[in-house]
């Protein structure tokens, strides 16, 4: 209904501006479409799905785990193990190979689920022990989606990669040939101009063929309309099947997905583990009384939902070329699938791919179809967009999702469920097991035993699914008789394996590599042993496909029928095999005193061991506790000696007199709470600030004579840079920290200001408005204000984190649009991207003074007055001659001027605001809002005011950023330069207090420009930081060239862990040496040449960037919670004459 409704509304729309367009739907493509992009997205989303359902948080790392497959593809191939096998120097021969692809994709999963747990035991373990909400896990998931971002770049470079198994995979010939039926939609103006014609792609009868018999069919051609909507199924002859071809390597994504998915639910539905899983999900404590190891299930769940993610990307890396940006555009979809579906939902997860994949297939065709008849031909580009508007609609419509309408659906379905006549069923049951119907398990079914119908029923279809599977095998490998499409075609070739080899007498020699070149090298002995196992494996799986199929079957059958013969016995108890029983049980209690055995044995180890620390670690102690008493004691001693008492005493009462009873309470308070007074979080926020303003005026330049004019240009770009991040993070500061709404898109209303500005301010002949640059700043904070103010109410009922999503996905849909709706293109006369060419605040009077630039003057533009040395009474001339810079002071002089009293007036409208009963009223809606509800506040309101105060905050901050930036582009709204930035500000700095905020925006920015000096300085040693940056050059080389060194360092590491028994130290060293000695194993030279050109190994600074902020977002989070200024509680002051037992 949906898409019937969306096509109607479009020919409406295209029938109102008297335009026409069409597009052609393809059934078979939208199908595999949908299958493609919704296995893509569900192998996303499934890892989502565990870790909401076991673990209750939003893991925004989960795209990073789908990376780090990607690229763990890549790092098999290029290993001495596969590399013979995947670089074939010689053409394809079309058959292809699986072995390698199956290893790869299994050591994917093994991997990329060891990496999930490693996450887990150095990350989110702490802040689960910490009893951490699940905003703060869901927040330092953006540390680890940073953290692994930055590491893969580094690693592996900013270049796109592709994975090939193996050179066939990717042939465009290699593919499914499946008919098809096509809709032809014609919409908006369907009449046609007089003397032009139409011709249909649906086909008529015409006459018949005098010799066969048979109709002659021909196109329609009409000359007064086009029709609305063309069904056909044949080519423009009217004859031949119309077809689709559906390539394998794309194929193999929702094979391998959605087999992944199915097993897991299977894992989760018929195993203890997965009842242990689910008992967890559901209550911890509960399950933790009964005796289940909490801490491990979350292991396993981290696992689980890691090699998930991380088969998906390796099978999806055979798709495209990609980066590692690639997965974070899946990110959102996928967090569609999970609202659609439920949270906490796998089947409803399952379902919600289908959808979503279905909307970003159908929409491909039709943005193109309507793009240029409306104008806009790069809606072509905007499909990407589809999902998220989807899953905004979803989060506003639906936000239970449809899995929570099912599950509703079962509980009252068991509720209404009859009893059964049991006479009447177990007869009725033994005929339909003895029948063929007995091996779907449908007598079990009729006797209302769900669960064991889906055992037979798995079984029956896992095995027929394998033996299709084996099938495909056997014709497309090297499996013995084998004989693909290449083979047939070759006309000589009787197998697979002749096509490969030239010769039909069925045997593979070394000789037959395609590396062979006169000797036998090592080259070829190593292709040779891996194409005999290739031949080995794919006839193994041939012969368990012709096996396990009929022989399922049977044994199926044989089974319910002998169940059915003893229901007509009256048997109707569950069958026990005796022998079975005792063997199983014998086993298990071997197993279970052997494990019990040595249990015993490592708790007396370590019983010993606990003890020998606890004794050490108490002498080491008493030590310590003894010299600080000594030196306490010689301080006191010597303290006395130059301070009596009395003086002391008149010292403190001076000290009273002197500063006030005010004052010296602050003082009190300060002594007892710390940075958590208000006189002791002044105090560190001047220390910080002074400590930060040095480091600004040590951040070094090249020396030059212009050296003064170049340190003021840097001090103001910093100053107007730490301006507008202060400014998002007081509108984040007062969403987040004060309202207690998890705002992950800022840069959404950011976008709005420094969009409106550019576009309202720029010229009408440049595509803008010619306003003038004060209504239009007014007008985009204002702007900014209503759409939060909008905002507040669809989104109130949301929880936290579909809160987060909403405002995430809004951000990227303003980016998307921004690299492709015309409306958005202002300053050029061509079709560039962005948004240029608009005036600047104060630039006229900066540079010319009271004389007007323009072509009736000698100054055509600012630049020209700036550039005249007659003019020396302009405001940037007298600030040069001040500062001494030898020239007009630079336009940025002036914006930072501004931007900073911005600022100034900002944090003290809030200051005022949150001080007032309304700020109360927001710290108690972010605690509860229930209670806040209760005690009669709006909270609906008081909401939307927070949210549209926010917002007008970010617009102006995007004003000042178009202001800073002269002309933008999309990519400024990168969430990794934007988003990511702000938050980790919010976390350095410390939530519900501006203070904070300003420090933490004040150290992101400085790392910003101190790692552009460090870029600069890697290219040449006159350059500052040269030395620190070839000291990182050195660190990362080291890291990349000497991995066994590493890992040495690393189990000295987790040696002094065990030794100590310091579990972080254990933990640290062993993931550490682990992921070290895995990269000495499979990432060697070859890797490195790959990776680097002319394998010169260097760290980007931009990613050491991107890493130490996110290892800085999460230390912070877990080490300082409150941030370097945390909040600052304030009590109202208790009016004059009111006492406190009133």
């Amino acid at each position: 209904m949906m898409v019937i409704l969306t096509f109607f509304t479009l020919d409406i729309l295209m029938q109102g501006l008297d335009v026409s367009g069409s597009f052609t739907l393809d059934s078979v493509s939208i199908a595999t479409g949908t299958l493609t992009w919704s296995s893509t997205y569900l192998a996303i989303a499934i890892g989502l799905t565990l870790t909401y359902k076991v673990q209750r948080y939003g893991n925004f790392a989960q795209s990073e785990l789908f990376m780090i497959g990607m690229y763990l593809s890549l790092v098999m191939v290029w290993t001495d193990l596969l590399f013979p096998m995947t670089n074939l120097p010689t053409s394809k021969d079309g058959v292809l190979t699986w072995s390698v692809l199956i290893f790869i994709l299994i050591a994917a999963f093994v991997l990329t689920g060891f990496a999930g747990i490693i996450i887990d035991r150095l990350v989110y373990r702490g802040f689960r022990k910490k009893e951490a909400s699940p905003q703060v896990m869901m927040i330092a998931s953006l540390g680890v989606a940073l953290i692994l971002r930055a590491l893969t770049y580094l690693r592996f470079g900013a270049g796109r990669q592709l994975f090939e198994p193996e050179g066939d995979w990717r042939l465009p010939s290699l593919s499914w040939e499946i008919p098809t039926t096509k809709m032809r939609f014609n919409l908006g103006d369907r009449s046609l101009v007089e003397g032009r014609s139409y011709t249909y792609y649906q086909c008529e009868q015409t006459g018949l063929d005098e010799a066969t018999g048979e109709p002659i069919l021909s196109r329609i051609v009409s000359d007064s309309s086009k029709p609305a909507l063309e069904i056909y199924d044949t080519t423009a002859d009217c004859v031949t099947q119309a077809t689709t071809n559906y390539v394998y390597y794309k194929g193999a994504v929702p094979f391998v997905v959605f087999t992944s998915v199915l097993l897991l639910i299977m894992l989760l539905n018929k195993t203890r583990l997965g009842r242990r899983m689910r008992a967890v999900a559901d209550n911890p404590e509960l399950a933790a009384s009964s005796g289940i190891n909490v801490e491990r299930v979350h292991m396993t769940s981290a696992f689980l939902s890691a090699g998930l993610s991380g088969i998906g990307g390796a099978v999806f890396a055979m798709t495209l070329r990609f980066s590692a940006e690639t997965a974070f555009t899946l990110l959102l979809p996928s967090f569609a699938i999970i609202v659609l579906g439920t949270i906490g939902s796998i089947p409803g997860a399952l379902v919600g791919s289908v959808i979503v994949g279905f909307i970003r297939s159908l929409s491909g065709p039709v943005t193109i179809g309507i793009g240029y008849p409306l104008g806009r031909p790069a809606l072509t580009t905007l499909d990407t967009m589809m999902p998220y508007i989807f899953l905004i609609a979803i989060l506003m419509i639906m936000p239970q999702g449809i899995g929570d309408a099912y599950e509703k659906w079962k509980i009252e379905r068991l509720r209404k469920k009859e009893a059964v006549d049991s006479d009447r069923n177990i007869k009725t049951a033994a005929v339909l097991a003895i029948l063929p119907t007995g091996i779907l398990g449908i007598h079990h079914w009729w006797r209302g035993r769900g669960n064991k119908a889906q055992n037979f029923s798995i079984a029956a279809f896992a095995a027929y699914a394998f033996h299709r599977f084996s099938g495909f095998v056997g014709k497309n490998s090297f499996a013995e008789g084998s004989c693909s499409e290449a083979c047939e075609a070759s006309g000589s070739a009787d197998s697979n394996l002749a096509v490969l080899t030239g010769r039909n007498d069925g045997t593979l020699l070394v000789e037959d590599s395609p590396h062979f070149d006169i000797e036998v090298s090592e080259t070829d002995t190593s292709w040779f042993e891996l194409m005999s196992f290739e031949i080995d494996f794919v006839n193994l799986i041939v012969d368990l496909g012709e096996v396990i199929w009929p022989a399922a079957v049977v044994l199926l059958w044989l089974y319910a029928a002998y169940e059915g013969f003893r229901m007509l016995s009256g048997s109707d108890e569950t069958i026990e095999w005796q022998t079975l029983q005792r063997v199983r049980d014998k086993v298990s209690n071997s197993i279970s005193g052997a494990m019990m055995q040595a249990r015993g044995t490592w708790t007396e180890l370590d019983m010993r061991h606990k003890n020998v620390v606890a004794e050490v670690s108490s002498k080491i102690i008493q030590r310590l506790e003894g010299l600080y008493d000594r030196a306490s004691e010689i301080a006191r001693k010597a303290v006395r000696r130059e301070t009596p008492a009395a003086l002391l005493s008149s010292a403190t009462a001076a000290s009273s007199k002197l500063l006030g009873p005010k004052i010296s309470e602050e003082r009190r308070k300060a002594g007892l709470y710390g940075r958590e007074s208000p006189l002791g979080s002044w105090a560190l926020f001047f220390v910080l600030m002074l400590i930060l303003v040095m480091f600004l005026a040590w951040l070094p330049i090249a020396e030059s004579d212009d050296f003064r004019f170049k340190k003021t240009l840097q001090v103001s770009n910093v100053l107007l840079s730490l301006s507008v991040f202060i400014l998002m993070s007081f509108s984040l500061n007062l969403h987040t920290g004060y309202t207690g709404m998890v705002n992950f898109g800022v840069i959404f209303f950011v976008s709005i200001g420094a969009i409106a500005v550019g576009i309202l301010t720029a010229p009408e002949r440049l595509h803008g408005y010619d306003w003038g640059i004060l209504p239009a700043t007014i007008f985009a904070v204002a702007l900014a204000g209503v759409i939060g103010w909008a905002l507040a109410y669809p989104t109130a009922r949301l929880r936290t984190d579909y809160f987060a999503i909403v405002t995430i996905s809004l951000g990227e849909i303003v980016r998307v649009l921004l690299a492709g709706e015309p409306l958005l293109r202002v300053g050029s006369v061509g079709s560039a991207i962005g948004i240029s060419s608009y005036p600047l605040p104060l630039e006229n009077w900066w540079f010319c003074g009271s004389r007007t630039p323009g072509p009736e003057t000698s100054w055509a533009s600012p630049d020209d007055c700036r550039d005249d040395i007659a003019l020396v009474d302009t405001p940037a001339a007298n600030i040069g001659d001040l500062l001494g810079l030898g020239e007009p002071a630079p336009y940025l002089f002036i914006l930072m001027i501004l931007s900073l009293v911005a600022v100034a007036v900002v944090w003290r409208l809030l200051s005022v605001l949150l001080a007032s009963p309304w700020g109360r009223v927001l710290k108690a809606i972010r605690e509860d809002e229930e209670v806040a509800q209760h005690h009669g506040h709006d909270v609906l309101t008081q909401k939307a005011a927070s949210l549209a105060l926010g917002a007008a905050i970010a617009a102006l901050a995007g004003a000042f950023w178009a202001w800073k930036l002269t002309g933008f582009e999309p990519t400024f709204m990168a969430p990794a330069r934007s988003t990511f930035l702000v938050w980790a500000a919010f976390v350095i700095g410390g939530r519900s207090n501006n203070r904070g905020m300003v420090i933490g925006a004040f150290i992101i920015v400085l790392m910003e420009f101190v790692f552009n000096v460090l870029v600069a300085g890697q290219g040449s040693p006159d350059l500052p930081l040269y030395t620190t940056a070839e000291r990182i050059d050195s660190l990362f080389t080291w890291l990349v060239t000497s991995q066994w060194e590493v890992f040495r360092v690393f189990a000295i590491i987790a040696l002094i862990g065990i030794v100590t028994r310091s579990e972080r130290l254990l933990d640290i060293g062993a993931s550490g040496a682990a992921i070290f000695a895995f990269t000495a194993i499979a990432m060697g030279q070859r890797s490195i040449d790959e990776s680097y050109f002319g394998g010169n190994v260097a760290a980007d600074m931009l990613y050491v960037k991107l890493l130490l902020i996110g290892c800085l977002m999460l230390f912070s989070l877990k080490y300082n919670p409150k941030g370097l200024l945390p909040e600052v509680p304030v009590r109202p002051s208790r009016p004059e004459g009111v006492s406190s037992s009133e």
